[in-house]
């Protein structure tokens, strides 16, 4: 048996009948049409009646609509992420293969170059054999300077908190403080401090030097030196 498919003209709900029938109702809005045999039309019947159950017919039909393009949205879904994930892949493919290539490129590159550092190494090796008397003077000359400036630079680092004149009580105690932070870690380069009667590198006796330094007193500070250059005695009078 045929059916025929028409529209709610209420609630635009799809109505499916049999050919042939005369009578539809709808199943939304409750809406009850009669049907035109030769044109398959449909006209009003009982307009009366159709107020509320119209609009309640119409709205679910819109429901309905929604929900069916909301599944088909959602089967679409896979279609769309499918070609991306693959594209992903394909990237992916071509990265690691590029990375592979450049590494390989890369290790024939150091390869060549570290061939070339050792040939060059070679002629290096080989010009040194060719270096004169007065170069090798000429070299034990600046790493001489180059010790010599070093050593000139700890020697005014060392002495920088020690010098000569006559001097207040609070900075003969500062001097005398440095002097037993030195000996603490300068083994190699310890001094001697003297006062009246006391000569001495004891840090126990050069603290109680510094306590019968009188207050608001002056004193003369006199320095000797080592055969470096170093601070090794600091005499108070």
């Amino acid at each position: 048996m045929k059916l025929v498919e028409l529209e709610c003209q209420n609630c635009g709900a799809a109505l499916k009948i049999e050919e042939g029938t005369e009578m539809v109702s709808c199943p939304y809005c409750k809406a009850t049409y009669k049907l035109d045999d030769e044109a398959q039309h449909i006209k009003y019947d009982d307009m009366e009646n159709s107020g509320y159950e119209f609009e309640k017919g119409r709205i679910k039909a819109q429901k309905e609509h929604v929900a069916n393009n909301q599944n088909l949205n959602i089967a679409k879904i896979p279609m769309i992420i499918i070609p991306i994930i693959v594209v992903i892949m394909i990237i992916s493919i071509i990265v690691f293969f590029g990375i592979g290539i450049s590494s390989v490129k890369n290790g024939f590159e150091k390869s060549y170059n570290d061939s070339n550092n050792d040939i060059s190494s070679n002629n290096d090796i080989s010009s040194n054999n060719d270096i004169s008397i007065d170069d090798i003077k000429e070299n034990s000359e600046i790493e001489t300077n180059k010790e010599n400036g070093k050593s000139e630079q700890e020697k005014y680092r060392f002495n920088l908190n020690y010098s000569n004149g006559r001097k207040a009580e609070i900075f003969v105690k500062s001097m005398l403080n440095n002097v037993i932070t030195s000996n603490k870690t300068n083994k190699d380069k310890i001094i001697t401090v003297k006062f009246n009667d006391i000569t001495t590198q004891d840090l126990e006796q050069i603290l109680e030097i510094e306590k019968q330094l009188i207050k608001y007193e002056e004193y003369d500070v006199l320095l000797d030196y080592d055969e470096d250059g170093f601070v090794n005695m600091i005499t108070i009078r």
